[in-house]
């Protein structure tokens, strides 16, 4: 009794700390993070009144565990500077007070409809949780009444992860997938449902299905036209490593092929890709803007990192948003968004550059564009006082890899560049993203250095073009007022 009283007494210590303010050491400066807390799964990605809104996974009172989920929710006109709103929906509902799970947002007659899974937990019981999906709307972007006749799908007792909803509309009928388990929760697939009026909803078919070799569970699944095919993109659990491929339990991908919606029938002609090769990438969610642009954000971070910014009062951040293109072989591309460039500040060098060449930032923030001989092998180092990230292309074996120290510390996929070799790098604060030519390969890893960072040619390297752009802080810095030190 003792021991757990020491270990409850230690725990709210530690809650009054990180309530009291972020620390500021590995808070991303342009990247959207929780204003403190923890944050998972993008939610509800959309445009409302031409401006982008995106809701979020939100435990907003403790932030080493995600807790009784709520939907944080910010809002920005450039995707970079966000403006962090109230929260969008509290746990506070029969269907939904063990949590309002991930969802997605639709957008008509000047109204901001969100549909998401509400989570009930029953301990002890067989089973201990039911989903249940549920309908909520705004008309100023800010304020959610969640629909009377909730939920709007049951969970049946054969379906008990059935989550995620992802909705859109095509001509005069609404579709939603939503991410599902079967056999006993061993096989992930996903459901398509139809509705005339977004409140009543009909089952129309299995979009797609497991062989046991691409997880468990299927969870944020989303469906979109792309160049004329569809993808179906979710992530999983489950996975076991294949050589280089599935390093990450968690993943995330996607499966192209063509769908009638007719028959709402979907017809796989690719297998289960991998969308990004680093540690830390997850349940992305996917929107087109006025500009017609299919832009994809993920979670950037990953279950069970146990990563030390949970300390520092806040856990998890959001990649950069990036457009989606897909080749003629069915493979995505994925590019920083354009709005990217206008956040560049001062450059801090440019040109040729040989081995060892070293450029220091400051503020631990930066792009670094490095152009180079496709039939030579690269390392770029990207280091501080405590740790070290490797980026490294070998030319005779044609694979790039991503190497941050440590127990599990690579991440390596094939890749050949086509011509001369170009990387995109961003760096903050704790996080490197690594875009491979035009960005058919992606690798997304955290770190958590201490102090300026680096970026240095390794020692056999040297490179066409080495250009070293600071970028400039979007986030607020971190802080919080007292107070918030409950656990949900």
């Amino acid at each position: 009794m003792l021991v757990m009283m020491n270990k409850l007494c230690l725990l709210a210590l530690i809650v009054q700390f990180t309530a009291a303010k972020v620390n500021s050491r590995y808070y991303p400066r342009f990247h959207l993070a929780p204003p403190h807390g923890w944050m998972d799964d993008p939610n509800g990605f959309s445009v409302y009144k031409d401006e982008y809104h995106l809701f979020y996974q939100y435990n907003p009172n403790f932030s080493f565990e995600p807790g009784i989920p709520h939907w944080g929710h910010a809002k920005s006109k450039d995707l970079f500077h966000w403006e962090h709103l109230p929260i969008a929906m509290y746990p506070d509902e029969d269907y939904d007070k063990g949590g309002v799970f991930s969802g997605s947002a639709l957008v008509e007659n000047d109204t901001l409809y969100v549909i998401y899974t509400g989570n009930m937990n029953y301990p002890g019981k067989i089973p201990e949780y039911k989903h249940y999906q549920a309908l909520a709307f705004s008309t100023d972007g800010v304020n959610f009444t969640k629909h009377k006749n909730n939920p709007i799908i049951k969970s049946k007792k054969h379906q008990l992860n059935i989550k995620n909803p992802k909705v859109w509309k095509h001509n005069d009928t609404y579709y939603m997938v939503l991410g599902n388990s079967f056999q006993n929760n061993t096989l992930g697939r996903a459901l398509l449902y139809t509705s005339q009026d977004l409140f009543s909803w009909t089952r129309a078919s299995v979009l797609d299905y497991s062989d046991g070799s691409v997880g468990k569970l299927w969870e944020c699944p989303d469906f979109f036209s792309l160049q004329g095919a569809f993808v179906l993109l979710f992530s999983s659990h489950g996975f076991k490593p294949q050589g280089d491929k599935y390093k990450n339990e968690f993943q995330t991908g996607y499966v192209v092929g063509e769908f009638d919606y007719k028959t709402n029938i979907f017809t796989p002609v690719t297998e289960f890709r991998q969308l990004d090769y680093g540690h830390d990438f997850y349940a992305a969610q996917t929107m087109v803007d006025k500009n017609n642009r299919r832009i994809m954000i993920a979670w950037f971070d990953m279950w069970g990192g146990n990563y030390p910014e949970g300390a520092d009062g806040f856990t998890g951040f959001m990649t950069i948003p990036r457009v989606l293109s897909l080749t003629k072989q069915g493979r995505l591309v994925q590019k920083p968004v354009k709005e990217i460039t206008g956040m560049k500040g001062k450059l801090i060098r440019s040109g040729k550059a040989d081995k060892g060449t070293t450029a220091t930032l400051t503020n631990k923030a930066g792009e670094i564009y490095i152009k180079a001989s496709g039939h030579k092998s690269l390392e770029v180092i990207i280091e501080s006082s405590n740790v070290t990230v490797k980026l490294i292309y070998n030319s005779i074996h044609g694979r790039v890899s991503l190497d941050r120290g440590g127990v599990d510390g690579v991440r390596r996929t094939k890749w050949r560049p086509h011509g001369r070799l170009r990387w995109l790098i961003y760096v903050d604060a704790s996080s490197v993203e690594l875009f491979c030519g035009v960005g058919e390969v992606t690798l997304s890893s955290r770190f958590f250095p201490d102090g300026p960072i680096s970026v240095r040619l390794g020692d056999r390297s040297k490179a066409k073009e080495f250009t070293v752009h600071d970028i400039k802080r979007t986030m607020p810095k971190p802080n919080i007022p007292m107070g918030h030190n409950q656990i949900n």
